[in-house]
This record gives C-alpha cells, structure tokens and sequence, in this order.
C-alpha cells in the first residue's frame, strides 16, 4: 500500500542551541534496551517525532532514524528506502511488521543539510504523516491490516539489525519523541519548534540529546528510557530550541 509522504525543510525559529548527536553511516547507534517503551504501544494509538539533518549523496542504501524489527520482521522500521520505482531519491517510509509499507517515491530530495521534521501518528484507524508540523499525507489503517509495533528487540537509533550494512543512517539526529497516544495537529505544530518538558501527557520516551559529552542519552520523559552509544557517534551542534 502506498501513502504519500512528504517532508520539506523548515526554517527554525530559534533562541536557544542544543546538543545532537551525529552518525557517521559506518557503525554508529543507540540502543535503548527496555523494549517495553514502545512494546506498551502494541496496536494502540501512536504518535513518533523526530527531527533530522543528512545529505542524500552520503546514505547507505537502507539509512533508518528507527527501529525495533527483529530477524523475522517483527516490530517497526522508521526511515529512508533505496530509490525505487522510478524515485531519483530516498523515499521516506514506515514499515510495520514485515509486510505493511507505506511510502511515497515521487517526492524531492529531504536529505540536504537542512532540519527535517518528521511525524507518524496513528489514531483509531488513521495513520497520518506530517512535515515540518504540517499534515500531508493519511490512510485508513484497515488498508494496510492489523498490525503490532511490539517485539523482543530493543529500540535502535540510527540503524536496523536486520539488514545491518545497508542501514546506518549519517547525519544528525534531534528531538526524539515517542508518545502512546496521538496527538492533535496543533499539537504537533506547536511542538515542532519547542523542547518538551517531559511530562507531557502520554509521553512514554523523550531523548532531547542535550547531553553534550558521554556515551549515554537520557530519556526525559521519567521513564527511565536511557539509550547507550554504540561505535563512537559523536556530539554536535543541534537544532535551536525557542526555549
């Protein structure tokens, strides 16, 4: 099944720098082990955020911002595709346990030096994407079956365990929210261009990578979600925070 998605790079309004962190599409990862943050989802309602900063001419083939998929396909992939059905580009996309594909192959270049804001929501059975808090894109979930983001895999940043060479993202990645409820479009709106303060309603993860040093990330949102650095990601400037 097919939806298209469509992101387009916003100027942030700023005061305030933050921190993120920068893979080099070669080894570099986070693992959050405690895979019920996102196992508590199940076929529930959802909403991801990310923001995001590569160049398409550095990209594997595969570069995933994330995943919980396990070697059968369980689980979730969150990312960019290879080029593909005539696509000149990467094509954004989401994957849902194996089989259920939703992706656009006709869009422009995203991945070009500048911030991208990217959201997935699922609420009753709509699945909508925006773009730099802006909805463009929805679909019945009945069109695409029953599905479950749970799996016995831990939550990975920035790479997949399946297709392992073919899937290390490189770039900078910010912000990295996951809730257990969908939220409103004003809502993603407003918080495009905000830090959270982490007790958010139905906020279940919140990883601000505001740290600056160290080889650990903190979830924010009390949930004790803390991801671990794998194979020498590195800090860096990130987005400008209004906060």
């Amino acid at each position: 099944m097919i939806l298209a998605i469509l992101f387009v790079a916003e100027l942030l309004r700023s005061e305030k720098i933050n921190y993120a962190l920068f893979f080099d599409g070669v080894d570099d990862y986070i693992q959050v082990a405690n895979t019920n943050v996102v196992n508590q989802i199940g076929s529930g309602d959802f909403t991801f955020s990310v923001l995001v900063y590569a160049l398409e001419s550095e990209q594997v083939r595969h570069p995933q911002i994330l995943s919980n998929r396990t070697t059968n396909g369980a689980g979730f992939l969150f990312g960019f595709h290879g080029r593909w059905r005539g696509s000149e580009n990467k094509i954004p996309y989401v994957q849902l346990d194996n089989i259920n594909w939703i992706e656009y192959p006709n869009q422009p270049n995203l991945l070009n030096n500048q911030w991208h804001h990217f959201v997935a929501r699922k609420q009753g059975d709509t699945l909508t994407y925006f773009e730099d808090g802006k909805l463009v894109a929805s679909l019945t979930t009945s069109r695409i079956g029953n599905y479950n983001l749970a799996s016995e895999q831990p939550l990975l940043i920035g790479w997949d365990l399946v297709n392992q060479s073919q899937t290390h993202f490189k770039g900078k990645i910010d912000e990295l929210s996951i809730w257990n409820r969908a939220l409103t479009d004003a809502e993603i709106d407003s918080k495009m261009l905000y830090s959270l303060q982490g007790n958010e309603p139905g906020l279940i993860g919140y990883w601000p990578f505001d740290e600056g040093s160290g080889n650990l990330i903190r979830d924010k949102s009390g949930n004790g979600n803390h991801g671990t650095i794998y194979g020498g990601a590195v800090w860096t400037t990130g987005w400008v925070s209004e906060i």
